[in-house]
């Protein structure tokens, strides 16, 4: 009997562990055969991202399913399962990248300048900030006998936004009530965000600088967010520098990128979005009014079809009635070199 029993025990063992058999699966760059992170790789309704290593896992039975690979600068790669050869995916690149910029001299002297962040904290007071939508502040560079360069940056999220899931239970519980209290909810998801710089060319569109990027990850915990340039040669062009802020998704405390179990798209103001599980879960750019002559704001979306660079409008930013018009309020610090 108990021979018997040991017997099943390892049947149902076996069984399990064939149900949960996974196959591990490799996405590498075409040219430079380098293991390539955050890919976003999805099939039927789950998806999942690339780990630092390239790697991703797939359960056993999938032969018959068709992938859908997208990884920041590289083109969108669809394939069958069955068509991968030694579980290896290679993807290729869209990005141009331009030359860094360097110093025209040795400079006779050297300004500071320094632009506070915004310090609002209101949901009123912020743009929502989802997933594959990358904002960009353009710092123009007003004198091209100097040498401007970015030294830090600091980016204020908003932690909170409006609780509309429990605004809309209310109105179905009291209808016809003339007004409803909305309370807020602090962020939940973690979020991992990039920045990254581009140079405008002739034609107004921009290209990648080959500057380092630097990721953080943004949760419910802190408002401010620092990044130290000092020891970086993050130089302006002759016309000025966009500095990017962009949303690669839901992650871990650690950075690491997660699963999507359910994913939409939305069109908002004419842009296509992508979110997660609650639209309202998402983090805010905290923003400050716009003065004159000051940097312009661009936007564009990563799951737009022939998605480019365009300047945000009026009706993308939240703006008080007869108010001034509202601006990424990212705070930085500018060496300028005078020749």
């Amino acid at each position: 009997m108990i021979a018997i029993k040991k017997l099943l025990f390892l049947l149902l063992l076996s069984y399990s562990v064939l149900l949960h058999a996974q196959i591990e699966y490799h996405i590498i760059d075409n040219q430079s055969k380098e293991p390539i992170s955050n890919v976003l790789v999805y099939y039927g309704d789950n998806s999942i991202y690339s780990n630092v290593d390239g790697s991703f896992f797939l359960p056993e039975d999938l032969k018959a399913e068709e992938l859908y690979l997208d990884g920041l600068g590289y083109e969108v790669l669809k394939i069958q399962v069955s068509d991968i050869v030694d579980y290896k995916i290679t993807l290729i690149k869209t990005d141009q990248f331009l030359d860094a910029v360097v110093l025209k001299g040795e400079p006779r002297k050297i300004k500071k300048f320094k632009q506070t962040p915004s310090r609002k904290k209101h949901w009123l007071d912020g743009v929502p900030h989802y997933h594959g939508q990358e904002y960009g502040l353009f710092l123009v560079k007003e004198n091209d006998r100097t040498d401007v360069r970015l030294t830090q940056l600091t980016v204020p999220i908003i932690k909170k936004n409006a609780d509309w899931e429990q605004s809309n239970e209310l109105m179905k519980k009291k209808p016809g009530k003339k007004s409803y209290p909305i309370k807020n909810k602090r962020l939940e998801t973690n979020f991992l965000f990039r920045v990254q710089f581009y140079e405008m060319l002739s034609d107004s569109s921009f290209v990648k600088l080959n500057y380092p990027t630097k990721d953080f990850v943004v949760s419910g915990k802190k408002f401010k967010y620092e990044l130290d340039y000092s020891n970086e040669e993050i130089l302006f062009p002759d016309n000025g520098i966009l500095v990017s802020i962009l949303n690669m998704g839901p992650c871990d405390d650690n950075g690491d990128m997660l699963a999507i179990p359910r994913f939409k798209y939305l069109e908002r103001n004419g842009d296509t979005i992508k979110t997660i599980n609650n639209i309202y879960d998402v983090p805010l750019i905290a923003l400050h009014s716009k003065k004159k002559n000051e940097a312009i704001d661009y936007f564009q979306s990563r799951y737009n079809e022939n998605t480019k660079w365009r300047e945000v409008t009026d009706r993308q930013y939240p703006r008080t009635v007869g108010g001034p018009m509202q601006q990424l309020g990212l705070g930085y610090e500018l060496d300028i070199y005078y020749y």
